[in-house]
């Protein structure tokens, strides 16, 4: 198991600590370039050529989908609650809470863990996260619905081509799938690298908050995955998914739209740092946890719960330990 655990784990820390390196370095590292490359080329290239080249249902898209959608609405239902309980600013905080990060940190963490088929079932979450992130999350922000900006983000059209393809048994040619293969190819790699370098760069400049928005992503992470696992009957390597996914921690884009629409963006910047470094000491926790789940397979409810009870036991033990 040890072994295992460094497999998945090893490159996912080595690649976020070079990129963390190179944001403390005086190399003058291009972040936003990369990440404009990897939001308007390399995430449609990925979903697009893993949802058509694989062997991936409709239904299953659908299953993942409901999947995330059901998370997302229980951590923003449940964060609404926190929020309102502490006297926190709603409009900077909500999103943080409710968006988990399933691209830079979730879906390498899946094709390690899981395989090229994990992945698979990954994308078909991680798209609708990145899809909230970019509609909803953007404009409780704005604080109005941005469609302008909404219909410009080819992740949408990415997703409409792959129900298009997927729907009709429509042949893509050769040369779309090896292209968007070699575009696909960059995506993980430069999440990681993105991930290291926004730790080297941002601050954490108030802890209260920044606590906050970090126990209650984990943990509202854990009792939405909880909860979709058992009401969507999900067992297996998608339960297992599903899980990992649900409890990543926030979202960097959570930061970018704070910062452009002014709402508290330091403090949203120290609930980035302090989300993802909770959920880095949580890890190999998480990922032993999504494991043993999709080894379970159907019918196991019952260890289910045993397995959330340990790992919520866990977590509280190693926060007062803390």
């Amino acid at each position: 198991m040890m072994t295992q655990m460094m497999d998945i784990l090893g490159p996912i820390m080595v690649i976020t600590a070079i990129g963390f390196l190179l944001g403390r370095s005086s190399i003058g590292f291009e972040t936003r370039t990369l990440s404009t490359v990897v939001i308007l080329v390399a995430t449609p290239a990925l979903i697009f050529n893993t949802l058509t080249s694989l062997d991936i249902t409709p239904e299953t898209i659908g299953t993942m989908s409901s999947a995330a959608l059901l998370c997302i609405a229980i951590s923003g239902a449940l964060g609404l609650l926190v929020l309102v309980m502490a006297r926190s600013s709603v409009r900077s905080f909500l999103p943080p809470i409710m968006l988990p990060n399933s691209g830079n940190m979730g879906l390498p963490l899946v094709l390690l863990a899981f395989g090229p088929e994990g992945l698979q079932l990954g994308v078909a979450y991680f798209f609708v996260v990145s899809v909230v992130q970019h509609s909803v999350g953007l404009s409780i922000y704005a604080g109005g619905l941005q469609l302008a900006t909404i219909a410009r983000q080819p992740l949408l059209y990415s997703v409409a081509a792959v129900l298009l393809v997927t729907w009709t048994d429509m042949p893509v040619p050769n040369i779309v799938m090896v292209t968007t293969e070699m575009l696909s190819g960059m995506m993980i790699p430069a999440m990681l690298l993105l991930l290291g370098t926004s730790l080297a760069t941002l601050k954490v400049t108030d802890l209260r908050p920044a606590l906050l928005i970090a126990v209650s992503r984990l943990g509202l992470g854990i009792l939405s995955a909880v909860f979709v696992i058992a009401f969507l009957d999900l067992d297996g390597l998608t339960a297992g998914v599903v899980f990992l996914l649900a409890t990543m921690p926030t979202a960097i884009v959570n930061y970018v739209y704070a910062e452009r629409f002014q709402h508290n963006p330091r403090q949203v910047a120290g609930s980035v740092v302090t989300s993802t470094l909770v959920t880095f000491v949580c890890l190999p926790l998480l990922v032993w946890t999504a494991l043993g789940i999709s080894e379970r397979g159907s019918g196991a409810d019952a260890q289910l719960s045993q397995a959330m009870t340990r790992t919520e036991t866990s977590l509280g033990a190693t926060y007062t330990n803390d």
